[in-house]
């Protein structure tokens, strides 16, 4: 390409750095490009959280209207940040890699509490302005006092550094980019499947106009097929509830081995407990079509549940079940059965589902030669429990059968 192409982008360090990843990737295939500095209406308005703004694309409007009215050939957005439609005339181009979607909570070490979950002292005041944030993080724990947190990544990091707040969350991959020293504060990595991330986020979206053919063609070699189809299905979610970044809205789409596996959490506002979903598909095509009609319908999910552990009122697991009239037997099976060495089949006879909260007590229910029904199904809260659950299932089979 002849021409030095203008790249259009926001004046954060964050926005820079994306440019400028863009920028030198295009050099490396022989394309020249210089930066504009453009900026947003999400730049300016710093003093209302994303629900109190009006409209769409808080950080991505005015460089669209750059990008129609010629004066730049390309803009890098946070993929997030984009609406659902391009505007007509624009297009997405190419998406990057995905750097790591998981969330990070900082804390100031002064207000760490191991014994609570997230590891950050009760009635810990915590700084987000994501409803999505704030409904997963109040479904773990209700007691946290969430307040807006505006600015870029430094900014907010400064203001949690200035003790306006206990703890903040912000995204890994922001930090991840900009090398930021996190050494000051108390890190929890919460991953996508704990704290669902926003649909497309950790991805840079390359946007240009429709007709620029040209463009596009060599725009090529910056496009990672695989990950757009992954987001593909995480914004056709966003597009199907009406989304934008007001909207308490998590969907996480990622391929492990050969299957796609989304993980979805919605609540109808930041204040409320969110619903959470996970599906898996051979293929993309109706996947996000099928997550929505699950939200959709009115399902009443009658059905009883034995995990082997007590279950606190403020137990997550309690909560979610709970709101959809499910019952739950929670017991310790250390405590409930220490001395016999098998599981009398009446705790049992009605269940339809059994949750194990370690591997531990995977290895201890099985050791009990429980007398289960025969459309009982099994569920974990963890990697070590699954493995485990895998391994005890496969020879309690074998076992029930006589084999």
């Amino acid at each position: 390409m002849e021409r030095t192409l203008i790249i259009g982008t926001r004046g954060s360090d964050l926005a820079l750095w994306q440019a400028n990843f863009v920028m030198n990737s295009l050099a490396k295939a022989g394309i020249t490009a210089e930066l504009r500095i453009i900026k947003t209406q999400g730049d300016r308005i710093l003093n209302l959280s994303f629900d109190k703004l009006e409209g769409k694309g808080f950080f991505t409007k005015e460089l669209e209207e750059e990008l129609l009215a010629g004066t730049i050939d390309l803009a890098v957005h946070s993929h997030k940040d984009l609406p659902t439609e391009n505007p007509p005339g624009l297009i997405i181009a190419a998406v990057s890699e995905r750097e790591d979607p998981s969330e990070l909570l900082l804390i100031l070490k002064d207000c760490v509490d191991v014994r609570q979950k997230l590891s950050v002292k009760f009635g810990a005041i915590v700084g987000t302005s994501s409803n999505r944030r704030k409904a997963q993080l109040l479904a773990y724990r209700p007691d946290l006092e969430i307040t807006d947190l505006r600015g870029n990544v430094p900014t907010r990091i400064e203001k949690l550094r200035d003790e306006k707040y206990d703890a903040i969350m912000i995204a890994k991959a922001g930090v991840s980019r900009l090398g930021i020293d996190l050494s000051e504060f108390h890190v929890e990595e919460l991953t996508p499947n704990e704290i669902i991330p926003a649909p497309a986020q950790g991805v840079l979206a390359i946007q240009i106009r429709e007709s620029d053919t040209e463009l596009l063609t060599a725009l090529k070699v910056l496009n990672h097929p695989k990950v757009a189809k992954e987001l593909a299905v995480e914004r056709t979610v966003l597009k199907l509830f009406g989304g934008g970044c007001h909207l308490p809205l998590g969907c996480y789409c990622r391929k492990v081995d050969g299957m796609y596996q989304v993980f979805t959490s919605k609540a109808e506002t930041g204040d409320d407990f969110p619903d959470r979903l996970f599906l898996e598909s051979a293929e993309t095509k109706g996947l996000a079509e099928k997550v929505v009609s699950y939200f959709a319908a009115d399902r009443k999910l009658s059905a009883s549940v034995f995990i082997s552990r007590e279950v606190t009122e403020q137990s997550y697991f309690k909560k979610a079940l709970e709101r959809h009239d499910i019952v739950i037997d929670g017991r310790s099976l250390i405590r409930t059965v220490p001395v016999i060495t098998k599981l009398d089949s009446f705790i049992l006879k009605d269940v339809d589902w059994i949750f194990f909260s370690s591997k531990n007590a995977v290895e201890y229910f099985f050791r009990l030669e429980p007398l289960l029904p025969e459309a009982v199904k099994f569920g974990v809260m963890g990697a070590g429990s699954e493995e485990m659950l895998r391994k005890k299932r496969i020879f309690f089979c074998l076992y029930r059968r006589g084999y």
